[in-house]
């Protein structure tokens, strides 16, 4: 296990191609140890041998692939990753767990996805920031993408953990920044936003 520290309490372990895996984040809060997504494919999780509370981004196989095999205590979820786990506490609102608010994230990327914000100073959001890759393009849900950018602005934290993200770690004005100008380029009437993926 390659674990990155990011600061006394979070550190990650990073994404994989080979079977393609999220990055993993670990969070230990007041004596509990949490997870942010647990990959997928054994490798990424060697060395997890603690029992650790995890929270499911969304139900994306390389987010998700790995809830059997690791020893999970209490597993926070959205309804439509509980379709493909049928275990697990479902969040469909912002709760509050010592230091640790997991909240819904609105985006078009997958249905139901959480974000989780560590001492109102980071937060995981997974592949939220992401459009739906179609044919080459990034599409965004308009609706969502505006949503999402309400949800962002409410964060304590002004940095985001992005899965598949090099460093992992971006600005959360960056990001807005950048999910705006997207929003810009929304046209009259039109209910979803192409872009290159390159953008």
């Amino acid at each position: 296990m390659n674990e990155i520290i990011i600061n006394e309490k979070i550190s990650y372990i990073e994404c994989a191609e080979n079977p393609l895996s999220a990055d993993i984040g670990i969070i230990r809060d007041n004596g509990i140890s949490w997870l942010f997504d647990v990959g997928n494919g054994e490798k990424v999780i060697e060395g997890l041998d603690d029992s650790y509370n995890v929270v499911l981004s969304h139900f994306h196989k390389d987010h998700i692939g790995n809830v059997d095999k690791i020893k999970a205590g209490e597993i926070f979820l959205s309804k439509q990753t509980y379709k493909y786990t049928s275990k697990g506490t479902i969040v469909d609102e912002s709760i509050y767990i010592g230091n640790l608010h997991i909240f819904p994230l609105p985006t078009t990327h997958a249905k139901g996805s959480l974000g989780l914000e560590i001492d109102g100073t980071y937060a995981f959001v997974g592949d939220g920031l992401y459009g739906r890759s179609k044919d080459g393009k990034y599409v965004y849900n308009a609706q969502l993408l505006r949503e999402e950018i309400a949800v962002l602005k409410n964060l304590s934290a002004p940095f985001l953990l992005v899965s598949h993200l090099k460093g992992l770690i971006c600005k959360k004005e960056a990001a807005i920044s950048h999910l705006e100008k997207i929003y810009e380029m929304k046209l009259h009437n039109e209910p979803y936003i192409s872009i290159d993926i390159k953008v």
